[in-house]
């Protein structure tokens, strides 16, 4: 195989602009910034990578993909890390349309924390859940906390955004709220369903409350959950 490195060597360049438009991701496309090795390897197995972006020539390197090499300051530009990866690329997020979601869906509404919405995805994907989806109004997926949270699951599930009511007509929606009904009453969750999980600080918007059964996790000596704890152990519960 013949590789073939594209040098890269001003921040004038055309796909160097490119690239760094990629770090706030495309929405359209699903393309984004990747970094790091662990990464580059979970994108590749979910058939998810198209590029790979090195701050030197590495003739060792044997993959068939357009490899970019940048001066090192563009690659330290490029990079959202104070201690660089050996290696970033362009990774690109299975976008779904509501007819490809799957029976499980775990629905996030409104969450703002990275890490939360990473480890949600993560584990979505551990407790073999179809997919997920976002209210537009959650955090970007393209923001690389919630990327490296996920640990690479971000590249093997089916993720869309949209309204929850988009769902009420051929989904059983289940509303996670602390006036709901205790998940130790329920057997199971009638499939297709949808489990919502909240706001970290408001929980489900109004506009949602009326449109599934409440559930809730009994707890002693708090009132709540971590969202991504909570969401969790709702996944684990009903896993099967």
């Amino acid at each position: 195989m013949t590789m073939s490195f594209k040098i890269i060597e001003s921040k004038d360049n055309k796909t160097f602009k490119e690239l760094v438009k990629l770090k706030k991701g495309d929405p359209q496309s699903g393309l984004f910034l990747i970094e790091g090795e662990d990464m580059i390897k979970e994108a590749k197995r979910s058939h998810c990578l198209e590029a790979i972006i090195l701050p030197q020539i590495d003739e060792t390197i044997k993959e068939d993909y357009p490899i970019y090499v940048l001066k090192p300051s563009l690659y330290k530009e490029l990079s959202s890390y104070q201690s660089l990866p050996k290696m970033m690329g362009i990774g690109k997020i299975k976008l779904a349309k509501i007819e490809e979601l799957g029976p499980k869906v775990i629905y996030l509404d409104r969450v703002q924390d990275p890490g939360n919405v990473g480890t949600i995805i993560r584990s979505a994907l551990s407790f073999n859940y179809s997919s997920v989806m976002l209210s537009n109004d959650s955090v970007s997926l393209y923001n690389s906390k919630v990327v490296q949270a996920s640990k690479g699951a971000i590249f093997h599930l089916p993720i869309v955004r949209g309204d929850l009511s988009l769902l009420k007509d051929k989904y059983n929606i289940y509303l996670t709220t602390l006036d709901g009904v205790d998940e130790r009453t329920l057997t199971h969750l009638e499939k297709p369903f949808v489990i919502a999980m909240g706001n970290e600080g408001q929980g489900i918007s109004k506009k949602n409350m009326d449109l599934g059964k409440k559930i809730r996790i009994e707890m002693n000596g708090i009132d709540s959950l971590n969202v991504a704890i909570a969401a969790s152990i709702f996944m684990y519960r009903f896993k099967d």
